[in-house]
């Protein structure tokens, strides 16, 4: 890829040196590889477009998928032979926190003559901390940055410098931390372009093999919501990104985006947020636009944050094409959900499921484990829900396969994983109101954390009912309930729940080993005991005997 671009926007891995050093994912994932989250931000896509509209020489270099398919890449001879006036490097979700301030000191290092940027949400928070700790970062810009960007490279273009345009956060030749005011946030979206694949290098994390195609879509940017552990809320967007309110793409370019990505050969495509938030006018505009369009796509997918009614219900129906709808109940509390900033019942969200399984649409429900307010006991309704969900699920299947269409309904249950707390958050931001306790505090403290080796030492906070061990014996019992539950409703056979049972067992087996490994004060005997740990965790999976 070696070239010379004025802009290079690089997509980094979660971790820089997940390849080298020994992790222990367990319950966010069955490898490293699959927690460094690999698919690109589609801001990051709009960003790109935006200034090659512009005429920029600009890339998104998804510099993490390179890493992670394939392990003889190398990463630094890569960004060695690479040249550009500016690298970007994405910080929006706060996961990348290692990996994208490795990109940034790689960056400077290889090119002392460019300028190295950062963006994203969890740069936005953490503005002011990266410009002044972080000496190879020249420039943060803030809140949304297609704008922005333009105007700083235009700048930069005509003065030979930094100057003080709109969103940013800078470092002046005298030293000084300087941040400027917000550019007016945008009133909609149809300006800006999502589906300039042609802009994304490699593309191996959208057309991997093996799998359907997958891209997603903005309805809005913004929410209208306030979920307290959520960067992309309401608080986080009026006091981050200066809007007070959410700015919609109109239903009409929502279609042609569909069909220009279709063209391109995407063929399952997420509609991001709930577009209930546009109002019923333009929900139905939407619905409306995609039943007469009847886009060229194996399956659609739509948010839903509180439970609809059959009318909505009825109207995705109507598109007459596959629709998975997502929901997020989080837990089976009603009492906790409330504290989380979901304002609606179990009855209600069980009553709009029902509604979807009427009219054969599968759902997909994502749940919690650790929330503010969870006790063992909440926990428990949390695993009553899951298991009322799945028994649903079980019964809309077997109607459906009557009718012979069940591949297309059976979706292999809910979802649950641990939260994490976003930077720029209203419980990140007031821990104490919501009931959190905040482990990382600030981005060195998040970088120093998301650098140890075990999942379990990722985990940001405590809460007030729950202290650190607490909360890892809720994670774990509730991994076993899942295994538990998808063998009983026939989403794992046999085979499958005891290689997640054994899975099981090897992460618990970790959690205790690293944490007694930790506390050895010699460096080189720690990372000697992890390496042996890992092999000995792997020979024990492999094999199904006992772990020795």
């Amino acid at each position: 890829m070696a070239a010379n671009y004025d802009v290079l926007l690089i997509h980094p891995p979660a971790f820089y040196d997940f390849r080298k050093k020994p992790f222990f994912t367990g319950a966010l994932g069955t490898s490293i590889e699959q927690v460094q989250f690999n698919k690109v931000p589609i801001g990051m896509m709009s960003i790109a477009e935006y200034l090659d509209r512009h005429g920029y020489k600009v890339i998104v270099d998804n510099l993490c998928d390179r890493m992670v398919s394939s392990q003889t890449f190398d990463p630094e001879q890569h960004l060695k032979n690479i040249s550009a006036q500016e690298f970007a490097i994405g910080l929006h979700f706060q996961q990348h926190s290692q990996g994208a301030m490795e990109i940034a000191r790689l960056c400077k290092q290889f090119h002392p003559g460019s300028l190295v940027v950062m963006g994203g949400l969890t740069a936005t928070r953490f503005h002011e901390e990266i410009i002044r700790k972080y000496d190879y970062v020249d420039a943060v810009i803030r809140g949304e940055t297609e704008k922005p960007f333009l105007e700083f490279v235009r700048a930069l273009e005509k003065e030979g410098r930094i100057s003080g345009t709109p969103n940013l956060t800078y470092r002046t030749e005298s030293g000084e931390i300087k941040s400027t005011s917000l550019m007016a946030p945008s009133v909609n979206l149809d300006e800006f372009e999502y589906t300039r694949l042609d802009l994304l290098d490699p593309q191996s994390s959208i057309f991997a093999p093996g799998l359907i195609p997958r891209w997603s879509l903005e309805v809005c940017r913004g929410c209208v919501y306030n979920c307290a552990i959520c960067g992309g809320s309401a608080y986080t967007y009026k006091n981050y990104l200066g809007m007070k309110r959410p700015a919609f793409r109109s239903p009409h370019k929502i279609v042609n985006d569909i069909k220009k990505l279709s063209e391109q050969g995407v063929r399952s495509i997420g509609i991001y947020q709930d577009p209930r938030m546009g109002g019923k006018k333009y929900c139905q505009e939407l619905m409306t636009a995609l039943r007469n369009e009847k886009p060229n796509v194996s399956r659609l997918s739509l948010d839903l944050l509180v439970p609809a009614g059959e009318e909505f219900i009825k109207a995705v129906n109507d598109i007459d094409r596959p629709v998975t709808i997502h929901v997020c109940p989080d837990t089976g509390s009603d009492e906790v959900r409330r504290l989380f900033g979901r304002r609606y019942s179990t009855e209600e969200l069980i009553k709009s499921v029902k509604l979807c399984h009427k009219y054969l649409i599968p759902v997909t429900s994502f749940f919690s484990v650790g929330l503010a307010g969870e006790t063992p006991k909440k926990v428990e309704e949390t695993w009553k829900l899951w298991d009322t969900l799945s028994s649903l699920e079980n019964i809309m299947t077997t109607r459906s396969d009557s009718l012979g269409i069940g591949q297309q309904v059976s979706m292999g249950g809910p979802i649950m994983g641990p939260i994490v707390i976003d930077p720029g958050s209203l419980a990140f931001d007031f821990p104490e109101k919501y009931g959190y306790k905040l482990l990382y505090k600030n981005l060195e403290e998040y970088i120093r954390g998301l650098s140890m080796p075990s999942w379990h030492q990722w985990l940001n906070y405590e809460t007030d009912l729950l202290n650190k061990e607490a909360l890892i014996e809720i994670i774990l019992q509730s991994v076993a309930f899942t295994i538990d539950q998808r063998e009983a409703y026939g989403f794992y056979d046999s085979s499958q729940a005891f290689t997640e049972r054994l899975k099981l067992r090897a992460d618990i087996i970790a959690v205790n080993e690293v944490n007694r490994i930790m506390k050895l004060e010699d460096a080189a005997e720690q990372e000697s005991s992890l390496r042996s740990l890992r092999n000995r965790i792997d020979s024990f999976l492999n094999s199904g005997q006992r772990f020795r």
